[in-house]
């Protein structure tokens, strides 16, 4: 069910690695207004988080510093290591990351289009408010390779993230779009300024 019979939503997913962030802002480039599920959940990972002593409750003491600041590294790897913590903290910062980007949707102009980057756009029902759906794919292989480039995530941690998401097959099969992002930044560009335009037909309509 779409969120405003004035706005358009698309929801961006795909793997880790896969080339999701660049996505967004080539949809950005293009006219669209951006936001991204990451970037809001991290507002609540900072030093004055509100909600601190959740996030202490679910993983210790250990996720801080010895001046008391938030160790985002240290909450993934004991979310990513533990499917009991990881299902908590999804349901601690979900609600509130879905309720910053409503907040942020609805304060849109109208006839606005929203391009919104949701990792687990399909896994937590996010998929139901969009008006269109794009996964930007890349086969496994292809994405631990970028992934390991990009440095910071050794491979068991990889393959942990990769299982506490749904298969991007099957992400590829529910969206509307899918995106192969397997060259360049330009292909990239390419395939999604075809996506955008079919978009802004399909609305215009």
């Amino acid at each position: 069910m779409a969120l405003a019979p004035n706005k358009t939503l698309i929801g961006i997913t795909g793997s880790i690695g896969s080339g999701k962030s660049t996505a967004l802002s080539i949809f950005g480039e293009l006219g669209a207004v951006t936001i991204s599920s990451d970037a809001i959940a991290r507002t609540f990972t900072e030093p004055n988080s509100p909600v601190k002593t959740d996030l202490v409750g679910i993983f210790g003491p250990e996720i801080l510093s010895n001046d008391g600041t938030i160790l985002r590294s240290k909450i993934a790897e004991l979310a990513f290591g533990n499917e009991t913590k990881l299902k908590a903290l999804n349901e601690l910062l979900h609600p509130l990351v879905r309720k910053a980007f409503l907040s942020f949707f609805e304060s849109q102009k109208p006839n606005s289009i929203v391009a919104w980057e949701v990792p687990l756009l399909f896994e937590t029902d996010a998929h139901t408010i969009c008006d269109f759906t794009v996964t930007i794919y890349l086969p496994k292989e292809q994405n631990w390779e970028r992934v390991k480039a990009r440095g910071g995530m050794d491979l068991a941690d990889f393959e942990r993230r990769t299982a506490s998401q749904m298969d991007i097959e099957k992400k590829k099969i529910l969206s509307d779009f899918v995106v192969t992002n397997d060259t360049d930044r330009e292909g990239l560009k390419e395939q999604i300024v075809i996506i955008y335009k079919e978009i802004q037909k399909r609305i215009q309509r």
